[in-house]
């Protein structure tokens, strides 16, 4: 009888063999060869980010509760009704993330954030509790904290979307591996140092901590675009040392190098071009000397035009110098064609500082000092900005602390004419929302005075303050009632349509420069609404 069982497991083993390597049907298993595949599923290896789960009280809230969101009407702020409306959230982020699911889905180009960094100086809550450096599950707690909120934003991407997460050494490698999970390790773009610090972190026992990391990810990196800095006036004479009567230059070899530079791999750009020391033909000629792209190892490489390109810009943009008793052949590089500096993976300015450019910025516009701790350098987001936005896009942070990434947003647009807007959520702990971020926000978008009593100008722009709240999940007509009433900020947020024409408790009609939203809370009230729009011309 045992033989019989063993012979029966075996047999058993090969079937699920056989099932694995099509497509498995657990449905059709029998309660022993899904006993066998959960042990062999068991003892099979893994790479990836692995931790222990931890329920979150605003995860489980969501499940018998709605988030809906409620605008604190005495905060708006209207600088010019054409100007972009950006948008204030206070509320856990996981609520508001699941509200700009319904009216943001597909619709975030930019997301920048700044989340806890889980130092265990006990700065970070996890369900109300402080998370310490002793608490034994503080990176499985972090793990969790993320992955709820990460899973979220991945939809809000726009095709072209771009996720950009800042971090230091405490949670690099788990955030690297989560985001490689979530976003695809082949959407990963780059990860960049930016030394924040340039004086060192005094109180790390062995080194002296200078730097933190910025981590880009796609949604797609077929579409995602990572723009060139500009050239500025101390890069430009640098990289275009020398001027001729069409710009500024610099010079390269106009041999190619580096991939696909053989001979063999692009035939067709390798030619002789004469040169008789006036003049350069692509045509042999007496007393000319035939030049080709071999270097000095002797290797067939090519030139980086074909032979109609090189006809039709020799004349202006190809150098001849002699190097080593050999004629070698120059490319101008010009600014304009370069279009820029491709950024590189470690930023070091004096104005990435988060001392100078964070701290201190902050002590001047609330004129007092400790205003918020750790500000980010509004230099490093505004570049940030600049290489992965375009002006109309639409920027998200959801950890949005002191305000920085809208304030680097209305910087950006006032440098560059764009129409970015800015979408801040931010909790109120500690009054943050309220005492530090909205008032930042107030005061970059109207004005202020400095410590010396001078009026600084604002960047314009308009803002809404909105607030989560929450309708029951069961869905009766009770709460179904009360989340239509609740629809309205949600409804003009989904269409970016906030400029009221119409308000009754029947109809409500807003409108931005390009278009009109209706919206009708009685039935009765569809025919004032047809005549409405009717008016309107739409």
């Amino acid at each position: 009888m045992p033989k019989l069982q063993l012979h029966a497991t075996a047999r058993q083993k090969e079937q699920i063999s056989q099932s694995v390597s099509k497509k498995p049907r657990y449905s059709d298993w029998s309660k022993e060869q899904l006993i066998d595949e959960i042990a062999r599923l068991r003892k099979r290896k893994k790479y990836g980010l692995v931790w222990e789960p931890k329920d979150e009280d605003v995860v489980e809230q969501c499940k018998t509760e709605l988030p809906v969101l409620k605008e604190i009407a005495n905060r708006e702020i209207i600088s010019h009704t054409a100007a972009p409306t950006n948008l204030l959230i206070e509320g856990d982020n996981y609520h508001a993330l699941s509200v700009l699911n319904y009216t943001h889905k597909g619709k975030i180009d930019v997301i920048y954030i700044d989340p806890p960094y889980n130092t265990g100086n006990a700065s970070w809550r996890y369900n109300n509790k402080i998370v310490d450096a002793e608490d034994s599950f503080k990176h499985s707690k972090f793990a969790s904290f993320l992955q709820h909120r990460l899973r979220l934003v991945k939809s809000l991407l726009s095709p072209r979307g771009v996720l950009v997460f800042t971090i230091d050494d405490y949670e690099i490698h788990t955030c690297r591996l989560l985001l490689d999970e979530i976003f695809g390790e082949r959407n990963r773009l780059g990860t960049v140092v930016i030394v924040q610090n340039p004086r060192g972190r005094n109180d790390d026992r062995y080194f002296a901590t200078m730097h933190e990391y910025a981590l880009f990810y796609a949604k797609n990196t077929q579409f995602a675009e990572i723009k060139k800095f500009e050239f500025n006036d101390e890069s430009l004479p640098k990289q275009f040392p020398n001027k001729d009567s069409i710009s500024n230059y610099g010079v390269v070899s106009f041999m190619r190098t580096g991939n696909n530079s053989d001979r063999h791999t692009r035939p067709n750009l390798f030619y002789p071009i004469y040169w008789d020391g006036k003049k350069f033909s692509l045509e042999k000629s007496k007393g000319a000397i035939k030049v080709l792209p071999i270097n000095e190892r002797g290797e067939e490489k090519t030139w980086r035009w074909s032979q109609d390109t090189f006809l039709e810009r020799y004349k202006t943009e190809i150098i001849v110098r002699e190097v080593k008793d050999k004629v070698r052949l120059f490319k101008k590089r010009r600014p304009e064609i370069v279009g820029g500096t491709k950024p590189k993976t470690i930023w070091y300015d004096p104005r990435y500082d988060a001392s100078s450019h964070g701290v201190v910025l902050l002590d001047r516009l609330f004129k007092q000092r400790g205003v918020f701790p750790y500000p980010k350098s509004l230099y490093a987001v505004l570049d940030t900005l600049k290489i992965t936005s375009q002006k109309d896009s639409v920027v998200l942070d959801f950890f949005a602390g002191s305000g920085t990434t809208g304030h680097a947003v209305l910087e950006l647009n006032k440098e560059d004419g764009g129409n970015r807007r800015f979408i801040l959520c931010t909790n109120n702990e500690n009054n943050i929302a309220t005492d530090v971020c909205y008032p930042r926000i107030v005061k970059v978008i109207k004005g202020y005075k400095n410590a010396k009593g001078e009026r600084v100008a604002g960047l314009g722009g308009n803002l809404k303050y909105l607030r989560t709240a929450f309708v029951g999940a069961e869905p009766n007509d009770k709460n179904k009632e009360a989340l239509t009433k609740q629809a309205t900020e949600m409804l003009c947020m989904r269409e970016d349509t906030f400029e009221p024409v119409k308000e009754t408790d029947a109809v409500k009609i807003f409108k931005n420069s390009k278009q009109h939203t209706g919206i009708v809370f009685d039935e009765d009230a569809i025919p004032a609404l047809k005549k409405d729009i009717a008016k309107i011309g739409g």
